[in-house]
């Protein structure tokens, strides 16, 4: 059994190194999630050539790594590359970078300097590109972004948006995302109210 398994290990490694980008994946993923084989570098280095060749799921754990600097297999984060990983595997379509950029936009992206004591800004607060990153995510399943766009309509009175959303989040199966989505439709009605 544990032949066969190191059989198919060496197939998908050979795939892999010949440029098969979904091999890349396999591997990237193996190296980094399964206990028996967790090798960080291979990680990084086959997350790396998967997301080169347009794998968005490899992109978006590339933005981890560089955001969280996860493992440290990095000398430091680079919050510069994570936003850009980010950023194209959303623009690849995967959701869950896409709630991550609505999160980045809704609240700035800041890179605190202890040497200096400064901080700068990698990415400005922009509450417009948030909820279109949201609306994203929200559309293709993800509950948390499907709130956070109710959240945003009732912050800024955007009442057109409210209804779509709240018929994504009602019908999630997640209770809680069904109770909140409840509850801000309340209070968009009572919002509404003290308008007229």
């Amino acid at each position: 059994m544990i032949e066969n398994k190191n059989r198919v290990i060496d197939r998908i490694k050979i795939a892999a190194d010949n440029g098969d980008a979904d091999s890349q994946f396999i591997l990237a993923t193996m190296y980094d999630e399964l206990v028996e084989y967790r090798n960080n570098e291979e990680a990084f280095k086959y997350y790396t050539l998967a997301a080169q060749n347009g794998i968005a799921e490899a992109q978006y754990k590339l933005g981890d790594i560089y955001y969280y600097n996860k493992d440290l297999i990095l000398d430091d984060k680079n919050l510069e590359l994570a936003f850009n990983y980010y950023k194209i595997a959303a623009d690849n379509g995967y959701s869950n970078a896409q709630y991550k950029l609505g999160e980045i936009y809704d609240d700035g992206m800041n890179k605190y300097d202890y040497r200096t004591g400064k901080t700068s800004v990698i990415v400005a607060k922009n509450i417009k590109k948030a909820l279109k990153y949201y609306k994203l995510a929200a559309e293709d399943g993800i509950a948390d972004a499907q709130i956070r766009v109710l959240e945003i309509c009732l912050e800024k009175n955007i009442f057109e948006d409210f209804d779509k959303y709240y018929t994504l989040a009602s019908n999630n199966e997640d209770e809680h995302i069904r109770l909140t989505a409840n509850y801000l439709s309340r209070e968009i009605k009572r919002s509404k109210k003290l308008k007229k």
